[in-house]
């Protein structure tokens, strides 16, 4: 189990995070230069910059020496502060961000789940940013914009399907997974922002690349890191937090943060600040949200503002459990209430049948509510088996094709425990092994 799990969302935790953080530097430069473009740069500027300064949005670069940067300059500070939205600001903001899975094409995104969900939580008064990571795979309730379970029949899912059962970025996507999240953490969500999960390539690409300590082997679809500092390139960054073999899901998001923190030092560290209006063009395309400018001249703030040391991460802890054939994450509410207490401050009495221990319950039902269905599946599914791999030479092409597919469609029954296909397709493969056994004279024992 833990070995199949390895193979799935983690991976894309680096990216969304590379992408948030560097959205708010990004967001100090893109207000600068929006203002800057639909108002007369030089009146503007011309009250408050001495004679001879540069174009406001070219920022001095950084001392050529390690330590900590000089803060944003006052008229740059000022110039957002006049710009942002001071009752956005007046309330910690929590903010859903969304990751589509980078392989499609962003007109289809509506088709779509979310590989990736973190929730963002931006205390202005402090500028402390709060991310908390929730598993893809995380199992449960999932609800509609109005607050209500979608699917009442079936109300548990992954969590990464509230997006696609909202109709995707086109309907009412972005309503199901704000809606779904608000109710397992119990704090409301006012903005989403998605992206395009191609966006951690453009954006490592547009900064120049990376520099960074390989510290494992890593081999990718031909491609193959060395340890050892060296500078990457985007793709290098997404092999290097994507690498699966000899390694664990906690291994790899520590190694994901770890880069995170070197992506971002440099952005800070380096005039590669310089570049970020590059860097919001090449990304722009592939980003979604209901934040405006002036909201984005908000978060600019935090990002001219806070220290490295004000950022807190956190992850949904759980339990990886096999539900009805599928992998999934079962969640221990206890521990998001936890975080809610830590990060919002707040006590919460959160829905109890979304933790790991009511599912297994459920689960246990469920079998034993099945379990002579899958015995008798089981009986039919290993006759249907015998005949195909003891007596298939005696047996005509058309019949062996019939019970093969037939036997195809039981065996996915039972490891699904799905009992509208074991009544369906149980009594269906009997039926042709005994056919066939009459037909031919085989005997099954």
């Amino acid at each position: 189990m833990e070995h199949r799990r390895k193979k799935k969302g983690s991976s894309k935790l680096l990216i969304i995070m590379v992408i948030v953080l560097a959205l708010l530097a990004i967001a100090a430069i893109f207000a600068l230069k929006f203002y800057t473009d639909i108002n007369n740069p030089e009146n503007l500027f011309e009250s408050t910059l001495p004679e001879g300064t540069p174009a406001p949005v070219e920022l001095t670069p950084a001392p050529a020496d390690e330590g900590p940067q000089p803060s944003p300059t006052p008229d740059q500070e000022s110039l957002l502060s006049g710009q942002a939205d001071a009752e956005f600001m007046s309330n910690r903001t929590n903010i859903l961000l969304l990751g589509i899975d980078e392989s499609t094409e962003r007109e289809n995104w509506g088709t779509f789940r979310t590989d990736t969900m973190i929730l963002v939580s931006i205390d202005f008064s402090n500028n402390d940013v709060c991310m908390v990571s929730i598993p893809r795979d995380s199992y449960v309730k999932i609800y509609n914009a109005n607050g209500n379970v979608a699917n009442p029949s079936s109300p548990y899912s992954k969590i990464n399907n509230a997006f696609s059962e909202g109709g995707g970025a086109q309907k009412k996507g972005f309503e199901y997974s704000i809606a779904t999240v608000e109710k397992l953490m119990g704090v409301k969500i006012g903005y989403y922002c998605g992206f395009n999960m191609n966006v951690v390539k453009e954006v490592v690409n547009a900064m120049g690349g990376v520099d960074y300590e390989i510290d494992i082997e890593v081999k990718m679809n031909g491609r193959e890191l060395h340890p050892g500092m060296q500078h990457l390139d985007g793709q290098g960054v997404l092999d290097y937090c994507r690498q699966r073999k000899g390694s664990s899901d906690i291994a790899r998001i520590d190694r994901q943060q770890r880069m995170l923190t070197a992506i971002l030092k440099q952005l800070k560290d380096t005039d590669q600040i310089a570049n970020i209006p590059s860097i919001y063009s090449a990304v722009e395309a592939n980003i979604m949200t209901n934040l405006n400018i002036k909201q984005i001249s908000s978060l600019a703030l935090v990002a001219l503002r806070m220290d490295m040391s004000q950022l807190s991460r956190y992850t949904l802890e759980g339990k990886a459990m096999d539900i009805l054939g599928r992998d999934c994450y079962c969640l221990y509410v206890s521990r998001i209430e936890k975080i809610v207490r830590e990060v919002w401050g707040q006590s919460v009495n959160l829905d109890s049948e979304n933790d790991v221990s009511f599912i297994e319950e459920q689960v246990e039902a469920h079998r034993a509510l099945i379990a002579d269905e899958l015995n008798r599946a089981n009986i039919a599914y290993s006759k249907a088996y015998s005949i195909m791999n003891n007596c298939r030479e005696l047996i005509d092409k058309s019949s062996y094709d019939t019970l093969k597919a037939a036997a195809k469609e039981l065996l996915d029954a039972i490891q699904k425990e799905n009992k509208e296909n074991l009544d369906a397709y149980t009594p269906y493969v009997e039926q042709l092994c005994d056919s066939i056994c009459s037909q031919y004279g085989i005997s099954i024992y």
